[in-house]
């Protein structure tokens, strides 16, 4: 969908991942690195991490030294032939360069320009070195867990990905509102998202009923009965969501326990008996079926629910693999590979099938003849001088 997009991309670590939607999308993205690697692709990591295989595949490589004045000068050389110039690096970082908003304006005045990082471009916190865990626990997404000897400690699924996953994706949303405004007011366009921004934004239920005293969030889900998790016969789980009266009517009738139903009426903790009776019944009832058998009761009842999934597994899952979710890219003599897709579907007859990360530089020569103008003696001198 994407295809007339050239994107010129400048980040490190998970900023990586909003050339990658781009690219998901059909945009040639065009991604500019330092000699050697940096971030996901560099010697910290092994070429194989699934950081750099999600959010780097179908982009084209180009190594530039941003620390020569050439090595900047070809930069701006590609940023004048792009669509949009992604920068994904600390703030601040792109125009001490002198590869910041202005100056790419300077050469291409129609540009879409995105800044993507942890605390944005102003604040008292912008210069903050920050990870992705520190995203999270900023936003109160990973709220500390007290041990007995009063010391806080993360929680055992604080994974601090949140505002790193997210980030990404609602700068993607505002590249795209840019490149629709940019084509219709022929003028340059900057958008700005900061990781941590984008962590609040997510935790937006809680934050917001506790800031005014609002009905929406709730530590209670633990116990909850009618919305819950549930172990089948073949030791997998299904997640039942009968919240409505209309689905718990439907489920005590269809598996003939019309017993139930007035129980599972009434406000949980009212009675902790009556509770953990219903409790203990709908776990028996659930160990009755399959995980599979679950799902077609759920699908042809119409009865809220579905088949939950702990590990890989649900790659094999018919609808997953219905919906294109799990792809093999071409596998360029080496192991086959089965990667996640992208959500965003345009037809079942054209799936989604995006090539390998590609080798740091791989795309080097190409782009610098085509785009920047460099001839055989150029790249040799560039060579030459360590830019390339």
């Amino acid at each position: 969908m994407l295809h007339d997009v050239r994107v010129l991309e400048l980040s490190l670590f998970s900023p990586d991942a909003l050339g990658g939607h781009l690219a998901d999308l059909g945009a040639e993205v065009i991604k500019v690195e330092q000699p050697g690697g940096g971030g996901f692709r560099g010697d910290l990591f092994p070429p194989d991490n699934v950081q750099n295989l999600q959010w780097n595949r179908g982009k084209k490589s180009v190594t530039l030294n941003l620390k020569s004045e050439k090595g900047v000068g070809i930069f701006r050389r590609l940023a004048a032939e792009a669509t949009v110039v992604i920068d994904g690096l600390r703030a601040g970082a792109a125009e001490r360069l002198g590869l910041g908003y202005d100056d790419v304006v300077a050469i291409n005045p129609t540009i879409v320009y995105c800044s993507l990082n942890g605390m944005g471009s102003y604040g008292p916190y912008a210069k903050l070195p920050t990870h992705g865990l520190s995203f999270d626990c900023f936003a109160g997404l990973n709220p500390p867990v007290i041990q007995a000897d009063g010391t806080p400690r993360l929680s055992a699924g604080a994974t601090g990905t949140t505002g790193v996953l997210a980030g990404p994706l609602y700068a993607a949303m505002a590249v795209l509102a840019a490149l629709h405004s940019a084509h219709r007011d022929a003028k340059p366009q900057y958008v700005e998202v900061s990781q941590v921004d984008a962590a609040i934004a997510w935790n937006f239920q809680k934050l917001t009923a506790l800031a005014n005293g609002l009905f929406g969030y709730s530590d209670g889900m633990q116990a909850s009965l009618r919305y819950q998790y549930y172990r089948t016969s073949d030791g997998h789980y299904v997640v039942f969501n009968a919240l409505e009266d209309k689905f718990w009517r439907r489920f005590c009738d269809a598996v003939d326990r019309a017993d139930l139903y007035e129980s599972g009426q009434a406000p949980l903790g009212a009675d902790p008996q009556a509770d953990e009776h219903l409790r203990g019944e709908l776990t028996t009832i659930f160990k009755s079926r399959t995980r599979r058998e679950w799902t077609e009761f759920f699908i042809a009842t119409d009865i809220a629910g579905a088949p939950a999934f702990e590990s890989t597994d649900l790659l094999d899952d018919e609808h997953v693999k219905a919906r294109g979710m799990v792809y093999e890219p071409p596998d360029h003599g080496r192991p086959p590979l089965r990667l996640i897709g992208i959500p965003v579907k345009t037809r079942p007859d054209r799936p989604f099938a995006a090539d390998l990360p590609p080798a740091v530089g791989a795309h080097t020569d190409e782009v610098l003849r085509t785009l920047a103008g460099c001839d055989e003696s150029e790249l040799a001198q560039l060579r030459r001088d360590g830019v390339i």
